[in-house]
């Protein structure tokens, strides 16, 4: 069975210097690795595990700050599912604005 290359999957980007806030305001914690490291070998051999799929995995770069005011507007906790939530809407406003700004063929 051969993936719709069409279809794109978000993948958190976390950043180094927001991994030690990211995990004290996680409403679950034990679902995050102890350290940036740990995540980061996690994350790069999962865009492998799903690129052999032939879906295409795009980083989505995620703003631990932006993340918890969206949280807040939410009404939601800090949780997988909550960030699952937030990097799958960063995504498609990424696509949209690719799909907005791009080139005209003319110019």
């Amino acid at each position: 069975m051969v993936a719709d290359s069409s279809i794109v999957t978000g993948i958190a980007w976390y950043r180094r210097n927001q991994w030690t806030r990211l995990r004290e305001l996680a409403a679950d914690p034990d679902k995050l690795e102890e350290s940036y490291d740990d995540w980061l070998a996690g994350a790069q051999k999962a865009l492998v595990q799903i690129a052999v799929t032939g879906v295409r995995a795009q980083r989505v770069d995620v703003d631990i700050d932006a993340l918890v005011r969206w949280c807040q507007a939410e009404g939601r906790r800090l949780d997988s599912a909550a960030r699952a939530a937030y990097t799958a809407l960063q995504l498609r406003r990424n696509h949209q604005g690719q799909i907005v700004n791009k080139p005209s063929k003319s110019s």
